[in-house]
């Protein structure tokens, strides 16, 4: 993801925002031909852990600014790529918030789930993106990842990450699955349900520990 301006000065005045629809998931084919797919990963997004399945659209970012590769410590632009014309080579990259490009060209980069067969079964993502770029002074500095028309973009790119093992030809094809479209929407916070936990077990061991000091009556 790359956009170029007329000045190094007007770098700011946009942002990108990404959006993304559809599921990564495991399936696995048992002795009877029987297929099982699962929802099995998370994804940081808006500030929680989630299952990496949007059956609808929603913004793609970690954190509540919708600007892609925004950070809440750095801000929106800190993390902006720049390098050599026409090059990406990590060792010659630099960050736009340490040191401002020469030219007026920066860079985002994004690393699409993975598909692969294991052991036990097959990783499959199919995934839908839609990446596109605002006036910085449109987009939010905080919303919800659902509020996906928070305002006109100038442009979007639509592309596809979609790799979905076909167990009866054996191999990958680049199509989007059925699955699991129609699965509800859940929130994992993961913090939370480990205090849940804590918290309940603690208090059965209280209440254990309660019963055992209490004076049982005696059968006369």
């Amino acid at each position: 993801m790359e956009y170029e301006t007329d000045s190094v000065d007007a770098l700011e005045k946009y942002a990108i925002v990404q959006f993304v629809k559809g599921c990564v998931f495991d399936s696995s084919k048992n002795a009877a031909g029987k297929i099982t797919r699962n929802l099995s990963y998370v994804v940081p997004s808006f500030g929680e852990s989630v299952p990496l399945c949007f059956p609808q659209w929603v913004i793609d970012s970690q954190d509540t600014d919708p600007a892609y590769n925004s950070d809440p410590e750095y801000g929106r632009f800190y993390l902006l790529r720049w390098n050599n014309p026409g090059s990406y080579d990590q060792e010659t990259q630099k960050y736009y918030g340490a040191e401002k490009p020469t030219i007026p060209v920066v860079y985002l980069t994004d690393h699409p789930a993975g598909a692969f067969v294991t052991g036990t079964g097959v990783k499959n993502a199919s995934l839908e993106f839609k990446t596109c770029i605002y006036k910085a002074i449109d987009v939010p500095t905080e919303t919800r990842r659902d509020d996906i028309g928070f305002a006109k973009p100038i442009t979007c790119f639509e592309w596809q990450n979609a790799y979905v093992y076909d167990f009866d030809k054996g191999k990958f094809q680049t199509r989007l699955a059925d699955f699991p479209r129609e699965a509800p929407f859940l929130h994992v916070n993961v913090f939370l349900l480990v205090t849940f936990v804590t918290f309940f077990t603690a208090l059965a061991l209280v209440t254990f520990s309660r019963l055992r000091k209490t004076p049982q009556p005696r059968d006369h």
